[in-house]
């Protein structure tokens, strides 16, 4: 490319020029990779009614311990409404306590039951698979490397967005 950073190629001006333009860009192509993801777990989970988010927010109760819903969302790197949204619907199955912290009663701490657990280790096969499919198209060597520059993109912008993650 010879433009400068912020000036829009000759080649980029035609509406065709724009859709191509759009489809070669790193954050189009991260959204609909996220959405392949996405539809390859539902898919892979069907029979076991988790939702990628679930599963996530199972997985960092289960390694965190007690921790609350700030907690939560830190360690997963969204927002607080969205953990709350997710952890209702697993409380609503039975795969999460929430309880009274005895320092402070106003904090609820979330706790997984052993309903929840049954549901995560009923569903790492389904990742497993969604993980295995998606880097099914590469080569071993592009599969590290993909892995390892999308974990360079996160660890170097994390700080950068309003729901950063934390990895405590």
């Amino acid at each position: 490319m010879n433009t400068r950073r912020n000036e829009v190629p000759q080649d980029e001006l035609s509406p065709e020029g724009q859709l191509e333009a759009l489809y070669d860009r790193p954050g189009f192509l991260i959204r609909r990779s996220h959405q392949i993801a996405q539809a390859l777990f539902e898919e892979e989970a069907e029979d076991i009614g988790l939702t990628a988010s679930q599963m996530g927010a199972l997985t960092v109760v289960h390694a965190r311990g007690p921790l609350d819903q700030i907690g939560l969302a830190r360690a997963m790197g969204v927002d607080r409404s969205t953990a709350g949204l997710v952890l209702s619907n697993l409380a609503q199955h039975g795969l999460i306590n929430r309880v009274s912290d005895p320092s402070d009663r106003r904090r609820k701490l979330i706790t997984i039951t052993e309903a929840g657990l049954e549901a995560l280790r009923n569903v790492q096969p389904a990742a497993l698979a969604v993980k295995e499919r998606l880097l099914a198209v590469f080569t071993d060597q592009e599969a590290n490397d993909l892995v390892r520059l999308l974990k360079k993109l996160v660890d170097t912008l994390n700080t950068e967005v309003r729901t950063p993650l934390y990895r405590d």
